[in-house]
């Protein structure tokens, strides 16, 4: 069973091919801010199946963590979804959707996940505020590197988050 689902979107000023372009190259990136990406496994997949990556990121929290994220699906150029092994484990799926004649996209990402740390269970019942709070704050912080990379307004950002436990 899941601990959180978080939603997030944001729309942001650029055509939804440039966005793929980034998440068929996502160990490329280097302009969000805390995080880094290596891939650890490249399959024969043309579209990138079965890749896995090492996910290390500086949460708001001032502790790294170390996720490890395989492709378990893409359907080009609108939606693709993640599985998180780590500290946090589950799944997580981005949906880009064409706005205004194709001159911006919605990106629109879901992740549900459980807590697979032992702080992290422990300290849940009183750190599920500042959880939130970082997860939103990361996620931010990676659309908004994405926006100065492809120098692209990003705007109508949005967060909503169901606990489970």
């Amino acid at each position: 069973m899941y601990h959180y689902r978080f939603t997030s979107s944001w729309k942001m000023e650029t055509p939804r091919a440039k966005l793929w372009e980034l998440v068929d190259h996502f160990e490329d990136i280097d302009f969000w801010q805390g995080v880094t990406f290596a891939k650890v496994k490249q399959t024969d997949d043309a579209q990138g199946i079965g890749d896995e990556y090492e996910c290390t990121f500086r949460t708001k929290m001032l502790f790294k963590l170390k996720i490890f994220l395989k492709v378990v699906d893409k359907s080009k150029p609108t939606t693709f979804k993640l599985r998180v092994e780590g500290p946090l484990a589950g799944e997580g799926t981005c949906y880009l959707e064409e706005l205004d004649d194709g001159r911006a996209t919605l990106i629109r990402c879901i992740w549900e996940v459980r807590l697979d740390h032992s702080m992290l269970r422990v300290t849940n019942p009183v750190m599920r505020p500042v959880y939130v709070w970082s997860h939103n704050k990361v996620m931010d912080e990676g659309v908004a590197g994405v926006g100065r990379h492809l120098q692209a307004h990003v705007s109508e950002a949005s967060h909503t988050t169901k606990i489970y436990r």
